[in-house]
């Protein structure tokens, strides 16, 4: 059972431009934009089914397909403009999580319990004596274990001077 973001994975897949911004809108999380994308491949196809859509422009020698790309082409602003919106929410969304990410962080960092507080460092020293006592202890070290080892130390040591580095220049603007 084909679905409309079938649909909009093959034509993304397949399409030429247009018809693969069109598939786009439909792999897309904005109502908006899929509820248009939807309206045009079924306007070019004749189907409101995705499952018969999907054969329809899958099929030799397409019609459905030229159509929905004359379609794309009229509407081309409209398209771009979904897709804009679509990539500013994405980026909005990373946004809210790296802010919470970071004051979560620095919440940690000021915790008023010991345990709290020591957590994320302890943590980052213990990566940091088992990975040289990995490679003091092991001959032929695989590079690809020690990396591993040493994700804690390194990701603790970016993130603490992230943190910094954005105290430093909250404070510049003031």
């Amino acid at each position: 059972m084909s679905t409309w973001k079938d649909v909009g994975a093959w034509l993304s897949r397949n399409g030429k431009e247009g018809t693969n911004l069109v598939g786009s809108l439909l792999t897309g999380n904005i109502p908006g934009a899929v509820a248009s994308a939807v309206s045009w491949v079924s306007g070019a196809t004749g189907y409101s089914d995705p499952e018969k859509a999907l054969e329809s422009l899958q099929a030799p020698n397409s019609l459905a397909l030229i159509r929905l790309k004359e379609l794309s082409l009229q509407n081309e602003a409209s398209i771009r403009g979904h897709i804009f919106e679509m990539e500013k929410i994405r980026l909005e969304d990373e946004q809210a999580q790296h802010k919470e990410t970071q004051e979560t962080i620095r919440a940690g960092d000021k915790a008023d319990d010991k345990f709290i507080r020591w957590t994320r460092p302890g943590m980052s020293w213990c990566g940091l004596g088992l990975a040289a006592a990995y490679v003091i202890n092991i001959p032929d070290a695989n590079e690809m274990i020690f990396y591993g080892i040493m994700a804690l130390p390194y990701s603790y040591m970016g993130l603490r001077e992230f943190g910094k580095w954005a105290q430093l220049q909250s404070k510049e603007k003031k």
